[in-house]
């Protein structure tokens, strides 16, 4: 009986032994919980304001495409006048070309009437239409080349503007989407560190000042941060990835284009907010590049009427002179005499955009001009070839044929009865004077003054065919000193201000596709997530050494880990970039690319990246090594960019002032450079009013809410 009483309560003694365990449980179960939710509300923080400012910075690419394409249309609109004027202006000039000294004879004497007496007849009515036509044409080509000139060059510094207040989004966007995703937007809890706002502006300074930035430093940086690890990849693999494919010369994603603009930029560098931006011969050789490419597109979208203004009234007898074969025992002779004549009427013009002589410098872009010229002829043409083969056929052997001759010319007589050109230049130096700065006749260049390399019948104004028409455009007494740009008064106007000021794409970028990389960091004090004790994370603050493993983690202890907890170098660091001595923190990233889902070459293959077609998008992606290397103090972020700013505000605020100085002023002082008057006065002013603002609201608006952000 006594036994029984002494086993009662063994039950209760196991129930609370359970108990506690499932309370153990539950708290480890709670501290997890709040673990992963804290760190899932940070990461889709981290994702979706890394997306956001790629998001921006792809409108912003898609912005310069549309404005690019528009300056190109309107380029286009120039060419249109300047081939509707010199294409007038040849008819009109009909009678400089019947006075041609083989037309001074009588048709039929002793009659008196000459050749050219009924050629003046006959070209009455295209010389009334010429007259009409030029009369209507030059006063649209002495404003129009102004008006659209300056208005490119004012897209040209939109660009730019619009380039700075898409930067001034990106930080407004960071804040709001992380704003966004807290709990209690009055007691904010999650923050962008300082090493959130040094990747945010390292992609700046690699989008826009990239020159600056030294792809074989980083290889070093990476090398020595990674010796003592175990990474899968070498250096210069890991650099690769953070470049691209610009691991021996880094250049900008964005450049930023103007005639001259190197010097402007060295001036501009010498000091204020952006004096550690360097600029020489790299910003120029972009330029020319760029500029070379902007003229082979304008030309490519040169209207029908633009690039080839040809037709002709022709007959042609042909060949009647039949193959001949002579049969030589074993050898056998044949022999083909083509002779074929055509004569009547041919009419070749054509526009191009181009300079007149090699661009090498930035400031030979200011010689981009537009080009007509117009000539009519009329005459025979004779067409003689020869073809002479020889085969031998010999006993068991067979038969084998050789070709002895083979050849085939043309010879054209053309008589001059119109001729014309006219240029559009920003100054009339950079005119072309003489026949031979067009080229000689002969010597095509087919498509570049109209011609068609199709037709072998239209080989453009400088077939051989108008050789004498050509030549008498240079000696005719009522044209002297020539058509050719001479009669500066007549054959030029200088009412172009210059090619525009705009944005291209690099040249990597435009194979790639694919932008920097855009990084975000994001924080919360881990003294911030509610767990049981605010203490389980098993953390050692007093080690000094984190590679002892002596701190252990349990908030996904991935590649986004802390280590501010410890007393050492990296330590010490990472409590100034996280803003903490306890943070949880993750980084996300992001790149911009391109991808025309409509369009393909007439090869099959993609159509190539550029800042003329309008279809840049974001996705995210996985963040690079160096990030994570930065992110956890292997790399110094100050050992990237010399004379960067230790602070978030201060990285921002050099930032922005850095690109209104560099792309704003810039793109305002060379528009202004480009007006005359009466137009100085109605564009300066709102131009420079506007960008101003624009750097007002981007600089110390966004400062200043930065300011009132950062914990």
């Amino acid at each position: 009986m006594n036994s029984i009483r002494s086993d009662k309560g063994q039950a209760f003694i196991f129930g609370l032994l359970f108990l506690a365990v499932v309370v153990m449980a539950l708290l480890i179960l709670y501290n997890q919980g709040q673990l992963v939710t804290n760190r899932i509300q940070l990461e889709n923080a981290a994702d979706a304001t890394v997306y956001s400012q790629a998001k921006l910075a792809a409108r912003n690419q898609n912005f310069a495409a549309y404005t690019n394409r528009a300056m190109v249309a309107n380029e286009v609109s120039i060419g249109q006048m300047v081939s509707l004027l010199s294409w007038a202006k040849h008819y009109k000039q009909v009678g400089s070309f019947t006075s041609y000294p083989l037309y001074r004879f009588p048709v039929a004497p002793p009659s008196p009437t000459t050749f050219a007496d009924v050629l003046n007849a006959v070209t009455t009515p295209y010389r009334i239409m010429g007259e009409t036509v030029s009369a209507a044409a030059k006063p649209m080509v002495e404003v129009w080349p102004t008006v659209v000139s300056y208005f490119n060059s004012t897209l040209g510094v939109f660009q730019k503007m619009f380039a700075l207040a898409t930067l001034a989004a990106q930080v407004e966007v960071g804040m709001g989407v992380v704003e966004d995703h807290e709990d209690d937007p009055d007691n904010p809890e999650m923050y962008i560190p300082v090493i959130g706002w040094y990747f945010f502006t390292q992609n700046a300074l690699l989008t826009y000042f990239g020159e600056n930035f030294s792809p074989t430093n980083l290889a070093d940086l990476v090398g020595d941060a990674t010796a003592d690890q175990d990474w899968s990849a070498d250096a210069t693999d890991l650099t690769r990835d953070f470049l691209g494919d610009q691991v021996g010369e880094l250049e900008n994603m964005i450049n930023d284009n103007s005639p001259g603009l190197s010097k402007k930029k060295s001036k501009n560098s010498s000091g204020g907010a952006n004096s550690n931006v360097n600029t020489g011969d790299q910003a120029e050789a972009n330029a020319v590049e760029a500029y070379q490419r902007y003229m082979a597109i304008v030309n490519r979208n040169r209207a029908s009427f633009t690039e080839d203004r040809h037709w002709q009234l022709w007959a042609t007898i042909p060949d009647i002179i039949p193959e001949i074969t002579l049969p030589l025992g074993i050898v056998t002779l044949t022999i083909d005499l083509d002779f074929s004549v055509g004569g009547g009427f041919k009419n070749d013009g054509g526009s191009v955009y181009m300079s007149n002589s090699a661009i090498e410098t930035d400031e030979d872009i200011a010689k981009i001009n537009w080009s007509a010229i117009d000539v009519l002829s009329f005459g025979l043409e004779f067409d003689i070839g020869l073809y002479v083969e020889i085969e031998l056929c010999l006993p068991i052997v067979g038969c084998n044929s050789w070709v002895l001759l083979d050849f085939n010319f043309v010879l054209p007589i053309g008589f001059p009865l119109a001729g014309a050109t006219h240029q559009v230049v920003a100054q009339n130096s950079h005119a072309k004077k003489i026949l031979t700065d067009w080229g000689l006749p002969f010597n095509n260049d087919t498509g570049k003054f109209g011609g068609d390399p199709d037709d072998s019948d239209n080989n453009g104004a400088l077939d051989g065919f108008h050789m004498q028409t050509l030549a008498w455009g240079q000696a005719s007494p009522t044209l002297l000193p020539g058509m050719y740009g001479a009669r500066t008064s007549l054959d030029v106007t200088d009412s172009y201000a210059g090619p525009p000021s705009f944005f291209s794409l690099g040249g990597s970028f435009q194979e790639s596709g694919v932008s920097y990389e855009f990084t975000t960091a994001l924080a919360k004090s881990l003294d911030d997530v509610q767990t049981s004790d605010n203490d389980n994370l098993n953390i050692d603050s007093n080690d000094a050494d984190w590679d002892s493993g002596a701190i252990q983690y349990t908030n996904f202890d991935v590649q986004t880990r802390s280590r501010a907890e410890g007393n050492d170098f990296a330590a010490n660091y990472q409590q100034v970039i996280w803003n903490d001595d306890r943070p949880m923190m993750t980084v996300s990233s992001a790149e911009t690319y391109f991808a025309n889902p409509m369009q393909s070459l007439s090869d099959g293959s993609a159509e190539p990246a550029s800042l003329f077609s309008p279809f840049w998008d974001a996705r995210l992606r996985e963040p690079s090594a160096i990030a994570i290397l930065l992110a956890t103090g292997e790399i110094d972020f100050e050992d990237m960019f010399e004379g960067i700013s230790d602070t978030a505000i201060g990285m921002v605020d050099w930032l922005l002032r850095a690109i209104g100085d560099r792309l704003v002023d810039t793109g305002v002082d060379y528009l202004v450079e480009q007006i005359d008057p009466p137009w100085g006065s109605l564009i300066e002013g709102p131009i420079r009013d506007g960008a101003t603002q624009v750097k007002d609201i981007a600089v110390d608006e966004i400062v200043e809410e930065l300011e009132e952000f950062m914990p």
